[in-house]
């Protein structure tokens, strides 16, 4: 058996498809004999909606896949280089490309049968986000075998820039050249420093150290606030996707449960058809053996007259 290409199939289906195929095929390998495919199929996890919209998406429109890869490939190299400039370009074109992904996407699980809501909805930006993160994710992305989302992925953590990479210098624009001005007059001489001048350079240098003071506390509040609302972003996204999980296992468990239903209605039919043909039988037994006395009766009564 072609494991590979009925991975491929199986990634294709509808998520509400997906069981009851994985089991035909690992039931075929089984017969075939050939237990590696049997493990290999037998292990493929259901997708969620939206690996599957996602999935569709790349089989669909090869093209869009090809640009995200594209994307993600420039999104690294600007990262590790610590290339800001070309980050900041390239962030903005993210966010453009991402919703233009998950709209189609959107469309076309909608022409496809299934509607994709809220929660679908943003794990798959959620998914094409990652993407752009793991390039590996992203392969089976575009080869239309992605079977769960890749890890959620908060900016570009775990990317480490590359040797010797140093941000590119802050071009300053050149001083504009000094202006000649008159001389002053000449002024009272005044003694170089007073106990004013001193008490007013002290308050100054005071005031200012208050201000960088409260400006790093700014900053570092501004950083905690950022980490706590990414953390918070995260588990909202697992809790997201381990519901998406819980879901699927319902929906899993809910057609076995209708699989053992039919087969239990189907041996009570059984049932009832044998209780009936029993039925049947012993009525036909004594319709047969009601006959047989009725014909020896018969029989008996000419000898007994000869008598």
């Amino acid at each position: 058996m072609d494991v590979d290409a009925v991975i491929f199939e199986l990634y294709g289906l509808r998520p509400a498809d997906f069981t009851r195929a994985r089991d035909a095929y690992v039931a075929q390998a089984r017969r075939e004999k050939d237990s590696a495919a049997a493990a290999a199929i037998g292990g493929l996890r259901r997708p969620t909606l939206a690996v599957w919209a996602v999935n569709l998406l790349a089989r669909t429109r090869p093209d869009l896949a090809e640009a995200l890869l594209r994307l993600g490939t420039e999104l690294r190299r600007a990262h590790r280089e610590l290339d800001g400039e070309r980050m900041r370009a390239l962030s903005h074109q993210q966010h453009q490309v991402i919703g233009a992904l998950s709209a189609e996407a959107a469309q076309l699980a909608a022409g496809a049968g299934e509607r994709l809501r809220e929660t679908a909805l943003r794990e798959v930006g959620e998914i094409f986000h990652g993407l752009l993160v793991d390039d590996e994710a992203a392969r089976r992305w575009a080869a239309g075998r992605l079977a769960k989302p890749p890890p959620v992925a908060v900016g570009f953590e775990g990317l480490e820039p590359a040797p010797g990479a140093m941000p590119p210098p802050v071009t300053r624009p050149p001083r504009p050249a000094p202006v000649s001005a008159p001389a002053p007059a000449p002024a009272p001489a005044a003694p170089a420093r007073t106990a004013v001048g001193r008490e007013t350079r002290g308050v100054r240098r005071a005031a200012a150290e208050k201000r960088r003071s409260r400006t790093v506390a700014a900053r570092e509040d501004a950083a905690e606030a950022s980490a706590a609302l990414r953390r918070t972003e995260q588990r909202l996204a697992e809790a997201a996707a381990a519901r998406d999980r819980a879901e699927g296992e319902a929906a899993d468990l809910l057609e076995e449960l209708s699989a053992v239903r039919q087969r239990v209605e189907a041996a009570r039919r059984a049932v009832r058809e044998t209780k009936q043909a029993y039925r049947r039988a012993e009525q036909a037994h004594s319709e047969a053996r009601w006959t047989a006395e009725k014909a020896a009766r018969r029989f008996e009564e000419p000898t007994r007259s000869e008598d």
